[in-house]
């Protein structure tokens, strides 16, 4: 039987420009091909003095702090130290002081700049794809704070509460914006559902939403019927609701075997399923309102035996079909929990709101680029989060040099991981 035993050594250091990040070199050419470190110079505010960092550079160093596996901001002075990083890209990384600097000149004025940028790159991308369909995941998720600026969410914590709209073809973000704590999920979602649409590339043929029942408004369903846009939305179980729910016939309810996990086709999840027409006040139009109903573990004395849940939508697909089409949006849910923990967005950098706000949009560009890289990547690692690929390809450890006027990156001889960040590269 074979022990571990402590390990004796001696430590001893080298002149070698070794980095943990030579995933670097794969980012940097992939935001190259797809136009975004061109569009990062041409579209954020100019920069006063023609010295230092250009805005490509500098977003990029701040895009490389969840990429490397950083926590936060202060840890670009850890990457500032990497000497084959240094080689890979030819300068230094920016320090922390100049990041707060660059934040606080882009503030406000960034905002929009940041907004084209991934605008170009979300039409390049769906291009390459070939992708003529948008299906949109709206969903708000809080992000506590300590920030002077954050103010109390519903949830009773203090932060901010951003809403995120998700392409769910390309799995990328389409738009943000970046609340306070105070403001409701569904405030304010028509004009927020309307930018969102103003960023999809006009090539897009066929628009669908989908959302849980903040968005369970007249105004955004409306106006979805009226533009021809397909819609999927958790109903409130208001008083009509209830009524509607109430007035189904017992011989109108129909089993529904919906599969859980379509990697496992066992076990199903069986509910019973019923639909009605509904209108809802101050609408013109009479909408498909499918009504879901599980047998309570225990029986209630108010509610009864029966927990009921619908959704409200003008599609016409089959009612097993509908409901597992709606239940899809969960991957939203995922992708800002991705967000919140593999990009980490649960430290903000600063006090101040704007300066927050663009950290958040220059994140969500970082997490674009990355959604971009999988795509890129041999079959296993495209369902990889962060963390893994960290692990398996862009933190191999690596040797940079210089020979016969040219810079080489040394990967470990034998990786197993090598063929696929050959791949990556090329």
């Amino acid at each position: 039987m074979i022990r571990q035993r402590a390990i004796s050594l001696k430590l001893d250091e080298t002149d070698a420009a070794v980095t943990n990040f030579p995933g670097a070199a794969i980012v940097a050419n992939l935001a190259d091909r797809l136009g975004l470190l061109q569009d990062l110079d041409d579209f954020l505010p100019p920069k006063e003095r023609a010295r230092g960092l250009d805005n490509s550079a500098a977003v990029f160093d701040l895009m490389s702090i969840p990429l490397s596996g950083a926590e936060c901001i202060e840890d670009l002075d850890q990457l500032r130290k990497d000497q084959g990083l240094e080689r890979l890209l030819g300068r230094k990384v920016m320090p922390t002081s100049t990041a707060h600097d660059f934040l606080r000149r882009i503030r406000y004025d960034g905002l929009d700049g940041f907004a084209r940028v991934r605008r170009r790159m979300l039409r390049r991308v769906a291009k390459s794809a070939g992708v003529t369909t948008a299906t949109i995941d709206v969903d708000a998720s809080l992000y506590t704070s300590t920030g002077r600026n954050a103010l109390m969410s519903y949830k009773g914590e203090r932060g901010y509460m951003p809403m995120l709209a998700f392409w769910e073809e390309l799995g990328m973000i389409v738009h943000d914006d970046f609340r306070n704590g105070n403001a409701s999920p569904g405030s304010d979602a028509l004009p927020f559902f309307q930018e969102t649409l103003a960023q999809l590339p006009g090539e897009v043929e066929a628009v669908r939403l989908r959302s849980d029942s903040a968005w369970y408004q007249v105004g955004v369903m409306d106006f979805c019927q009226d533009k021809g846009y397909g819609f999927c939305i958790g109903a409130d179980q208001d008083e009509a609701v209830k009524q509607a729910t109430m007035a189904i016939e017992e011989k109108n309810w129909q089993r529904i075997h919906l599969i859980a996990d379509p990697a496992d086709p066992e076990p199903y999840v069986r509910e019973w399923a019923s639909e009605t027409v509904h209108t809802l006040n101050d609408s013109q139009h009479a909408y498909r309102l499918i009504v879901l109903r599980k047998e309570r573990l225990q029986d209630d004395l108010f509610y009864g035996p029966y927990a009921y849940h619908a959704i409200i939508t003008n599609m016409d697909l089959s009612l097993e079909e509908q409901i597992a089409w709606y239940r899809q949006r969960g991957q939203c849910e995922n992708q800002i929990k991705e967000l919140k923990w593999d990009f980490e967005t649960r430290v903000l950098p600063s006090g101040d709101f704007f300066v927050n706000a663009v950290y958040f949009r220059i994140m969500t560009l970082a997490y674009n680029l990355f959604v971009a890289l999988r795509t890129t990547l041999p079959e296993p690692y495209r369902k990889c989060r962060l963390k893994s690929l960290l692990f398996r390809l862009l933190g191999i450890p690596a040797v940079v040099t210089y020979h016969a006027r040219r810079l080489y990156l040394k990967l470990p001889r034998g990786h197993p991981h090598l063929p696929a960040f050959r791949a990556a590269f090329a």
